[in-house]
């Protein structure tokens, strides 16, 4: 039986760290959020907060033509089984959210990233929301394609990217489940009709059930969920961790979920003396459960795969309004 790693430290001081100090207001400019176009049939999602970024305006197609590459320089996704490229992604998510600085994720914290100088900020936090952003990145890039693509080529491998997060679903990896379904459901891949009309009626569907399970699994629900439920119920919290790793469930949750909370209690309660004791009462109840969800995730029994760990970090990736600006040339809206 493979030695088990050490949990995360007990929350037992927080000290300093949760002392408010200044905090980013949800929604002010330059924040990302991941705001993808409605899926077949379904209206938007409410949009999380992700990661802040400069503001720019809204990308709009342009009389130039997105530089055109070759087959061979594009990357294949499709030569990784589904189940194979999860097991990497998951792999991936859960190191990294093992990592997170419970601290570095309250309000007072992450919101000084975006002042200048404020760059070396939550490191882990950021470390997580990169590889996030990469990877929606990575599916709408090679969803796209290039010139030499059909239709029915991008469909091909928009219905391996919905076999992928399927498969994060089944592994408990709602980190990728939601990074893949953004990707499949912003502009630059919704507003491709021909390719969607070529995507099988049964990917159409998995991919709608699929919105539904991203939409539904959120902080909130995954923490009364099963053993999790239970441990969250337990007072002490070294046999609240050892409950969740005697389940061998592993689990990784979105990050964004929490940051949200965390940025809503840190701008919503006053910090006056009654506020503040309230607000610090709240903060330690959500690390407490982001905490667990550390401890699950060590559950996985997962080995890289070397060609993956080489191959991620070399695939393409397009800006925005590169992505948008390549999605109107191979359908343009007269079409």
């Amino acid at each position: 039986m493979p030695a088990l790693e050490p949990a995360p430290p007990l929350l037992a001081d927080l000290g300093p760290a949760l002392e408010p100090e200044s905090g980013a207001v949800l929604g002010a400019p330059g924040h990302l959020y991941s705001a993808p176009g409605p899926a077949p049939g379904e209206g938007s999602p409410p949009a999380t907060l992700l990661e802040p970024q400069s503001a720019s305006e809204s990308p709009t197609p342009s009389s130039g033509t997105v530089k055109n590459q070759s087959l061979e320089e594009m990357p294949d996704i499709t030569t990784f089984p589904p189940r194979l490229l999860a097991e990497q992604l998951t792999l991936t998510d859960a190191e990294l959210f093992k990592k997170v600085e419970l601290y570095e994720c309250l309000g007072s914290i992450w919101g000084q990233r975006a002042k200048e100088g404020n760059e070396h900020v939550a490191p882990t936090v950021h470390a997580t929301i990169t590889h996030f952003n990469r990877l929606t990145n990575c599916v709408t890039t090679s969803c796209l394609g290039n010139h030499g693509m059909r239709a029915r080529d991008r469909a091909r491998v928009v219905e391996h990217w919905i076999k992928v997060a399927r498969e994060c679903l089944s592994l408990n990896n709602f980190s990728s489940v939601h990074a893949i379904v953004s990707a499949l459901r912003s502009n630059p891949i919704h507003r491709l009709h021909k390719t969607w009309a070529a995507v099988s009626s049964k990917s159409t569907k998995h991919l709608k059930q699929l919105c539904k399970k991203d939409t539904a699994v959120k902080r909130d629900l995954l923490i009364k969920a099963g053993s999790f439920k239970v441990a969250t119920q337990e007072r002490n919290p070294q046999r609240a961790q050892m409950k969740l790793r005697r389940q061998n469930k592993g689990v990784v949750p979105f990050l964004g979920d929490f940051l949200t909370e965390l940025h809503r209690l840190d701008t919503a309660i006053p910090d006056d003396l009654d506020g503040n004791s309230n607000k610090r009462r709240k903060e330690v109840r959500v690390l407490q459960e982001m905490q667990l969800l550390q401890v699950a995730a060590m559950n996985y029994r997962l080995r890289p795969l070397e060609k993956f760990v080489t191959y991620f970090p070399r695939m393409k990736q397009l800006s925005d309004k590169e992505s948008y600006k390549l999605s109107c040339q191979l359908e343009p809206e007269s079409q």
